[in-house]
């Protein structure tokens, strides 16, 4: 059984209850407003981000700056409790200022500066959900269902509950660190993506050109142009049989019981088009988003999907990186029919019109294996990023009380 106030994980050197503080006690509101413009950078409090520049959060500038004079001063390390829930935040987050320089907000925040407690400690504590029950509790969505409603008065009254200096500094900084951890893993994820751009970029042709700029070794010669309809038949064979798959925009080929959405297909699936492994299956109105993808499974798909298999010679997973480059998505687009892009259809007639540059088939299988394992790289860092994000989760709700 848990102890009254006392985390229920802990560095073992520490064993004495937790005061419990309000926020009042341990914080004072921000009122000091930016009296003669004297300060222009305005900021804003984001749920994913934290404190950021405005323009850069929204790309634009919100605010006017005939009224800055009206905003709030907030100072490095001042904390700001912003109103305005989503997903992240379903109370509205709150989030200390680290950029290390001064900035102005929106007086529709609360700006608190606080003093005898860990700053990096109670920043953590933020971060969890300990104090969304005190939210509820005590305040509501207000009119607005963005809008987070609470009274700054009661507001102050939110229980903090501490432990001596010592121990909040370890359990911030702890913290810290893993949050650290966290910020290079998503780091690297995000550098390897932008890695896949570039290469996608260089190791196919540009316009004008039958060669790429970045070759494999061991290949030289020119790209020669194809139809689309010389590389791959429609398969249109119709079944119920097998497991039924899915063509998503980012992930391709996948099998629709792993998609955390309600099943939309119909109950009568005697209609539905068999694919087998290696085939590419796309969806006909949204070819033109990148809804398309090789399937390493046998099942069946919709019949509003269009599935086609390769002829001989041909590597179907290389076409599948090929169908994701911007001027081949621009292609599909053009060639799409319809009167509005909701209407818009690629079906196979008009697929297989479409002209591209073909390498041997040797440099295909080169190709599509090199991205292939490149996603495999990028795919295992993600895993690796989210599994650390899941450790932190479950710690923080133990580490405090």
């Amino acid at each position: 059984m848990l102890e009254k106030n006392k985390p229920s994980l802990r560095y073992k050197e520490f064993t004495d209850p937790w005061e419990q503080k309000k926020l009042g006690e341990i914080s004072e509101k921000v009122t000091e407003k930016n009296k003669n413009n004297l300060y222009y950078e305005t900021l804003t409090n984001s749920a994913e981000f934290g404190i950021i520049n405005q323009r850069e959060f929204f790309d634009k500038d919100i605010s006017n700056e005939k009224s800055l004079h009206g905003y709030y001063v907030v100072r490095p390390d001042d904390f700001v409790y912003n109103p305005r829930i989503s997903n992240l935040a379903p109370v509205g987050p709150i989030n200390r200022n680290n950029l290390g320089r001064t900035g102005v907000m929106s007086p529709l925040y609360y700006v608190f500066r606080t003093h005898g407690i860990d700053k990096i400690f109670l920043e953590k504590y933020f971060s969890s959900n300990k104090w969304h029950k005190f939210m509820w509790l005590n305040g509501d969505s207000g009119a607005r269902s963005d809008r987070f409603s609470i009274k700054d008065s009661v507001f102050r009254e939110m229980p903090i509950p501490l432990p001596q200096e010592e121990e909040q500094i370890k359990i911030g900084n702890f913290l810290k660190q893993l949050d650290d951890i966290i910020a290079v893993s998503h780091r690297k994820y995000l550098k390897l993506k932008q890695i896949k751009k570039a290469l996608l970029i260089d190791m196919f042709p540009s316009d004008g050109s039958d060669k790429p700029n970045l070759r494999l070794n061991g290949f030289e010669d020119t790209w020669k142009m194809c139809q689309l309809g010389e590389c791959f038949s429609e398969r249109n064979e119709r079944t119920s049989e097998g497991e039924l798959l899915s063509v998503t925009i980012d992930s391709g080929v996948v099998k629709a019981s792993s998609l955390e959405r309600r099943d939309s297909s119909s109950e009568d699936k005697s209609n539905y088009k068999k694919v087998n492994v290696g085939d590419i299956a796309y969806n006909s109105m949204r070819m033109w988003q990148g809804a398309s993808g090789v399937s390493n499974y046998s099942g069946i798909v919709s019949p509003a999907y269009t599935v086609i298999t390769p002829n001989t010679d041909i590597s179907s997973l290389f076409f599948s990186y090929q169908f994701k480059l911007t001027k081949m998505i621009q292609t599909f687009e053009f060639h799409s029919q319809g009167l509005t892009s909701d209407t818009w259809n690629l079906k196979y007639p008009t697929l297989k019109n479409i002209e591209v540059l073909v390498p041997s088939y040797e440099e295909q299988i080169k190709i599509g294996s090199f991205f292939k394992q490149l996603d495999d790289t990028i795919s295992l860092q993600y895993r690796k990023y989210e599994k650390i994000t899941r450790i932190k989760k479950a710690l923080i709700q133990d580490i405090f009380v």
